[in-house]
């Protein structure tokens, strides 16, 4: 009787895992100060999720659509704990009409460039909802385990002045977020 017990609470708990595991994939949102900059940039919201892909869904306040904005926004991804600085940025422009890029990257300084990456990843921009959605395939960033984010978002202000706005402070990571 005991060993059926043991048998069955262990199929209870496996049954349940399996159930589970599709749930269970990592993602965290992290929240930003509301109002840093008087711009259709600014952050509110992100959320990472580290599943089949990795996905990062931000959410701005009043995205514009004019190129005139000069909105863009780059996030940092850091893969690999043991090597300071991200190993990869996503740089876009947050307007009707504009382009976006993977790269590999050594450090912040993307003006020095970075190594085009070529593989699955796609953006898009809801400006009804003020979101910007990017998903990069798990092989864009060499199927890392964890990874780690900074938000960057900037742009013209109507009186000439450039904006920025980081998630959190400059160059702040968000939590690690494990594979789901």
């Amino acid at each position: 009787m005991i060993k059926q017990l043991g048998t069955t609470t262990a199929t209870l708990a496996l049954a349940t895992l399996a159930a589970a595991g599709p749930a269970l994939a990592a993602e965290r949102t992290f929240d930003d100060a509301k109002g840093d900059v008087a711009h259709g940039v600014d952050l509110q919201s992100v959320r990472l999720v580290n599943a089949k892909a990795v996905r990062v869904v931000v959410q701005h306040e009043n995205l514009v659509r004019a190129p005139s904005s000069g909105a863009g926004m780059t996030v940092f991804v850091d893969t690999d704990r043991t090597d300071p600085g991200p190993e990869y940025a996503f740089s876009a422009g947050l307007f009707d009409g504009t382009d976006y890029m993977l790269v590999r990257t050594e450090g912040w300084n993307l003006r020095r460039g970075g190594t085009p990456v070529e593989c699955d990843y796609q953006m898009s921009l809801d400006y009804a909802a003020d979101t910007t959605h990017i998903r990069m395939a798990r092989a864009c960033l060499d199927r890392p385990g964890k990874v780690r984010i900074a938000v960057r978002a900037g742009g013209q202000q109507p009186d000439g002045d450039q904006v920025r706005d980081w998630l959190g402070s400059r160059h702040e990571w968000t939590a690690w977020v494990a594979r789901g």
